[in-house]
């Protein structure tokens, strides 16, 4: 029980934040951000999980050399990041700490209560999914079976629906299997109650950085609009479909991911490239969010760049001027779409071999 403790702490907290750091300390604004490096992690973990689980996938990689390539990756950027950081330990600390004092206390603590609220719905209760066949049943058979979308989960055969292109180019099932075998977990466990406590308040940390770049850093601004957002989820089930459901319901499958994590955060990246101009980093974050967002599930191979040529375009047109503008603008919107190029790759995949 300790040794998972353990290892849960260093998999799922520790590791994604040293991966985030890694970026975020050639960030001048977010090199001391523990939770902007904290979401940049995970969108880093789902990213290197599409760039080796889709070959591996199409070529019947076996999903021990998928889980051992995963974690030398993480393990060697990881460490690279606590020697890069290790001499900035003390002002992150000073940074963040002071942060919190200047935090309006009330308010905070009617949003952790908001965000405690939703977190305890899974944790006491269960909700039943039918989608759980593909993306538990999946992970299931990953592990049991040692493959990667070779069998299918409703059936066990080895022609199931599974092998259809469109689950094996956003394999979301993989990074549960990798995650429950690394904390030595079952993946039901893992999507059910570890994925919503890690999750949920993932997306109020994205949302509370959304707020932070509208409202120029104002902290009671900032938990106002996290507390209106907390009640348009907790009452936002009105339908099945809607993103609010998804996230009180089922947080753990790779659709949900992609309209409460991928898409918030592209948002969030493209308010900071219009805040400090395109700069390397921006692009490469977006290429990162781009991937990610093709990870969670085909859909995001569509909406991802969708949303971030739209939002870039609007952006860029907010702020045009003639006087070097065209230039300019030109530049942006290129570099956006470059970092796009993985959906596109991964999009014509589909349509010609799909």
């Amino acid at each position: 029980m300790i040794l998972k403790l353990i290892l849960s702490i260093l998999v799922l907290f520790i590791v994604p934040e040293l991966l985030g750091l890694l970026i975020c300390r050639f960030i001048k604004k977010e090199k001391n951000d523990i939770f902007f490096a904290f979401v940049i992690g995970y969108l880093i973990e789902f990213a290197i999980c599409q760039v080796l689980a889709v070959p591996m996938i199409l070529y019947e990689v076996s999903f021990k050399i998928l889980l051992n390539t995963y974690i030398t990756i993480i393990s060697v950027l990881s460490i690279l990041s606590f020697f890069i950081n290790i001499i900035r330990i003390k002002d992150i600390i000073k940074k963040n700490i002071q942060s919190l004092k200047e935090t309006p206390k009330f308010l905070a603590l009617i949003t952790l209560i908001l965000i405690g609220i939703q977190v305890y719905g899974f944790i006491g209760y269960a909700h039943i999914d039918d989608d759980d066949a593909i993306y538990v049943g999946t992970a299931t058979t990953i592990l049991q079976t040692d493959t990667l979308y070779k069998y299918s989960a409703n059936t066990g055969s080895e022609n199931g629906e599974q092998l259809h292109l469109r689950y094996r180019l956003g394999p979301f099932p993989v990074y549960t299997a990798i995650i429950s075998k690394m904390i030595h977990i079952h993946p039901a466990i893992v999507a059910h109650l570890v994925f919503p406590c890690i999750f949920v308040p993932i997306v109020y940390m994205i949302y509370g950085l959304i707020g932070n770049e509208l409202f120029k850093k104002d902290k009671k601004q900032i938990f106002l609009f996290l507390i209106i957002i907390n009640f348009l989820f907790i009452w936002g089930n009105y339908s099945a479909r809607t993103n609010f459901t998804f996230l009180l319901f089922r947080i753990w499958q790779g659709k949900a991911v992609l309209a409460n994590i991928i898409i918030p955060a592209t948002w969030l990246l493209l308010l900071k490239v219009e805040e400090n101009d395109f700069k390397f980093t921006n692009f490469l974050l977006l290429f990162i969010v781009n991937l990610a967002g093709d990870f969670t599930t085909t859909m995001g191979i569509a909406l991802v760049p969708i949303t971030v040529m739209v939002v870039a375009f609007a952006l860029e047109i907010s702020k045009f001027k003639f006087k070097n503008g065209i230039l300019k603008t030109i530049k942006n919107l290129s570099l956006c779409l470059a970092s796009c190029v993985p959906s596109i790759v991964y999009g014509i995949t589909y349509f010609v071999k799909g």
